[in-house]
């Protein structure tokens, strides 16, 4: 005699968002978000960056202009920067995951900044790491200072830009 109806064979319907598809979500390996500090070290250079573009643009139009002429557009040139270095800072990302096969830098508001696979030219160093991602036919470059992770960190990430060195790109 066969069951009239056998929901036990039948797949569990899930609840999903419309136009939301499950498959890569379920076959994507989670990892363990890493918190980034903010360097120290580059935010210093980059301050000294505005600093010493100020000086060099007031030096330059002082003996044109005079000393007070000279002064308003040099530190209107001074806050530019200024604005500039704070829009760099609310780019910056806020956690990274490394995987075996992927690579994800997410900002503060959640949203992923670059989230793809490490490539070849990945370069690294004591202080610096710079990185590429690629993300399906783009690429890009995310730039890690070594005083913003923990020593282990920076070692995991080397290593694995060491391993994609020998990657070859899928164009």
């Amino acid at each position: 005699m066969i069951a009239p109806c056998d929901t036990a064979a039948a797949p569990a319907q899930l609840d999903l968002p419309a136009g939301r598809d499950s498959l890569p979500d379920a076959r994507r390996i989670r990892a363990p978000r890493i918190a980034l500090r903010p360097s120290r070290a580059l935010h210093v250079a980059l301050f000294a960056g505005v600093l010493i573009s100020v000086a060099a643009f007031f030096t330059t139009l002082a003996p044109w202009f005079g000393a007070w002429r000279a002064l308003p557009p040099s530190l209107a040139l001074g806050a530019a920067g200024l604005l500039a270095l704070q829009a760099w800072r609310r780019a910056q990302p806020a956690f990274i995951e490394i995987g075996p096969d992927r690579f994800a830098a997410i900002g503060r508001t959640g949203a992923h900044l670059v989230d793809g696979r490490l490539l070849g030219a990945s370069q690294w160093g004591g202080a610096l790491l710079a990185l590429v991602v690629e993300e399906g036919r783009r690429r890009k470059t995310l730039l890690v200072a070594a005083d913003s992770l923990d020593t282990e960190t920076v070692r995991i990430l080397a290593v694995s830009a060491r391993s994609a060195s020998g990657r070859v790109s899928g164009r």
